[in-house]
């Protein structure tokens, strides 16, 4: 080849390497710039050559083929670590990386004590690779010993038979069992590990987790439950873990760690970030476990003993707007609707002492206002109203009223409001908007606009008929009534806590407006005692205790008609009278009996009201207003007063009174009190009536 042709092909390639880097053809620059390397070497070095003896001819030419191959290597090597080095990795990270998805646990739902109401537990699958399986010496043993020990069911050889089957087929995985708790699955590694495949993926444990919930029966309807609803991961479907699903629910994220994917195992040196706390937040409930059990133990006695239809009641912190207790019961157990918040209802008489309030605080009436209700009829447009009981007649004071639920007297309270007045009545009580309870589709009155209200609208709404609320507005406007006259606005989750225990949310009283000036309040607790002591709701009285109360005997209503023999009887009621800390209302959905006595509030429904009141007052300790004291000759008196040793002391009878009480009855004394177990007393020793002048120590075992 002469000098001009080689010094042409030179600048060809030099041209080649600048058009490329033009175009930035890298890849074509590098070997443009090898082969233009190697050709110049071969120019100047063959160029120098002279000689022309044949073997060293040939040994040059084979060092250059040498060197040729050398280039090509290169050239390659620089292809793989600077052009291709990211599809490389990505192969490399693809045979290599494995990916773990990972979640927080879904909060925990608590009483205001701190029980679990709903919680997560760790469950797991117990499952084989069948190719692995039969490829494993000692996988049979350890089935065996797995069937044996009742963590498999089945026969163990129609199972090895059926893995080995699958095995042969090359399947990769069947379910031996799919609840494997915590403590079955430590014994269950004992045995994997026993015969050396724990970590080996022929027989190995899935961990999921689980919701439980506690006393389902009982909450159910107020804490809820999960579900699938829009994808593949469980959330909230209804009630507080619905409300609060983004709370409650864990984040979810995923992490690339390097290890050997066919086992799934990660490298001890390999490196992976993930959030610190994917846990979701727990929630904290006004709810108080203990007055739940009592409110639902109580309601459902009676609601199986009147036989109703359906029963529900609801406790709350007339103070606070806490709801502490909520219950009911129906027969119809496809309508999953809970009625406390989602369900209206006509009140009845319960809805009196609303309107009476109202009238006192207005000045329209006093307590001791007059009314002559004749014979106990009215007629209004044509139709007459009646009292329930034929006893109710003549004139009636404020108090009677209210004391003898008598309808006319509220027909004639109602006449002293306009249309105007009495629609502001039922606003400012909040009965035509929801109370923002934090439960999911609470339901709302539908507000009829005064001027289209007919003639007998607001004498029947005066007593509780023709107007729609639910037992959460009805508890609601009636604790405004007499916690000084402030309307609260109810809530049940008290806060929200991360898990280390740091409150992210904090649920407070709080104040909507105030609706009657105090005094009112006051004359209106004394009118409601005064109704448990002589008027409706005697069968809700606790001897020893203040309770103050309305019972209600509300017409059933179907379609836009009443129905004969068929009422709604509720109970509203306080407690204690002189500062309320519980304000309760029950009520039982047609009940039946044999006379209409037996169906009404008084009757049905009262008498619950007091069983709550005597459980409830003896778990939180809250003293009697007349406390049996010590007798002497035949007078109550407390040891503090005891000077005359020559006085004949009488042991009371303690039964049934909380430790507190008896401390109380003996503080001052010379007396030792031995008080074992806890409760309210159950024994004691001396026996009541028993002189105890010179007793120098009592005995009491509470139970």
């Amino acid at each position: 080849m002469n000098k001009k042709l080689k010094i042409f092909l030179l600048v060809i390639q030099l041209l080649g390497v600048g058009i490329s880097l033009y175009f930035k053809i890298f890849l074509l620059t590098v070997a443009l710039v090898l082969i233009l390397t190697f050709n110049l070497y071969i120019f100047f070095k063959w160029k120098k050559i002279k000689m022309k003896n044949n073997f060293i001819l040939r040994t040059f030419v084979c060092s250059d083929i040498i060197l040729f191959c050398f280039f090509i290597l290169m050239f390659r090597m620089i292809q793989i670590q600077l052009f291709d080095s990211k599809n490389y990795k990505e192969a490399i990270k693809s045979q290599t990386n494995i990916v773990k998805n990972e979640g927080g646990e879904r909060g925990n739902i608590y009483d205001n004590k701190g029980k679990g109401l709903a919680y997560s537990i760790n469950m797991y699958e117990l499952s084989v690779d069948p190719k692995r399986f039969v490829e494993s010496e000692k996988g049979d043993e350890a089935l065996k010993e797995l069937i044996n020990k009742k963590y498999i069911k089945g026969n163990y050889r129609a199972l090895l038979k059926n893995i080995n089957r699958l095995g042969e087929q090359k399947r990769r995985y069947k379910r031996l069992n799919r609840n494997i708790d915590d403590v079955e699955k430590k014994e269950v590694e004992e045995i994997l590990e026993k015969y050396g495949i724990k970590g080996k993926n022929i027989i190995f444990l899935e961990m999921r987790k689980e919701r439980r919930y506690y006393k389902s029966d009982i909450y159910f309807f107020l804490v809820g439950n999960i579900g699938f609803k829009n994808g593949t991961e469980k959330e909230g479907v209804f009630g507080i873990e619905y409300l609060y699903e983004n709370y409650l629910k864990g984040e979810k994220t995923s992490k690339i760690i390097s290890g050997i994917r066919s086992l799934g195992v990660g490298l001890p040196a390999s490196e992976a970030r993930t959030k610190v706390n994917l846990n979701g937040m727990d929630l904290h409930l006004t709810i108080d476990n203990d007055l739940q059990y009592i409110l639902n133990d109580e309601v459902e006695k009676q609601y199986k003993k009147t036989n109703a239809e359906e029963a529900y009641a609801i406790m709350m912190d007339p103070t606070t707007g806490k709801i502490l207790a909520t219950s009911f019961f129906r027969k119809n157990k496809k309508n999953v609707a809970n009625p406390i918040f989602q369900s209206q209802i006509e009140p009845g008489s319960v809805f009196k002492p609303l309107v009476i309030a109202a009238a006192l605080n207005e000045k329209k009436i006093s307590k001791n206002t007059n009314f002559d209700i004749g014979n106990g009829t009215i007629k209004k447009y044509n139709h007459t109203i009646r009292e329930s009981s034929r006893k109710v007649k003549g004139i009636l004071s404020t108090e009677d009223v209210l004391k003898k639920s008598s309808n006319v007297g509220m027909v004639l309270i109602g006449d002293r409001f306009t249309n105007e007045e009495f629609d502001n009545v039922l606003t400012s009580f909040g009965l035509y908007e929801k109370t923002d309870v934090d439960y999911p589709y609470e339901k709302t009155a539908r507000h009829i606009l005064p001027k289209n209200w007919h003639g007998l609208k607001k004498s029947t709404m005066s007593f509780g008929q023709g107007i729609a609320i639910t037992p959460l507005q009805m508890i609601t406007a009636f604790s405004a009534v007499i916690n000084g006259g402030i309307l609260y606005q109810p809530y049940l989750v008290e806060k929200i806590t991360d898990r280390d225990g740091l409150v992210i949310r904090r649920n407070l009283p709080i104040e909507k407006r105030r609706v009657i000036n105090p005094n009112v309040s006051k004359q209106m607790r004394e009118m409601m005692e005064l109704a448990v002591l002589e008027g409706t709701v005697v069968k809700a009285q606790v001897e020893g205790y203040r309770v103050g109360g309305k019972t209600g005997t509300a017409q059933y209503s179907e379609n836009g008609r009443y129905v004969k023999n068929e009422y709604l009887a509720s109970v509203v009621g306080f407690f204690p009278v002189e500062k309320p800390q519980y304000t309760v209302m029950v009520v039982f959905f047609k009940p039946q009996g044999d006379a209409w006595y037996d169906k009404s509030g008084g009757t049905a429904a009262a008498p619950v009201l007091g069983e709550i009141v005597k459980r409830v007052t003896k778990l939180k300790n809250i003293y009697s207003q007349s406390i049996e004291n010590i007798k002497v000759q035949g007078k109550k008196q407390s040891f503090r007063n005891l000077e005359n040793q020559e006085e004949v002391l009488i042991m009371p009878d303690l039964k049934g009174m909380s430790a507190r009480e008896v401390i109380e009855i003996f503080k001052g004394s010379n007396i030792e009190l031995e008080i074992l177990g806890v409760g309210v007393v159950q024994e004691q020793f001396p026996e009541p009536k028993k002189e105890i002048l010179d007793t120098k120590k009592i005995k009491i075992k509470l139970n």
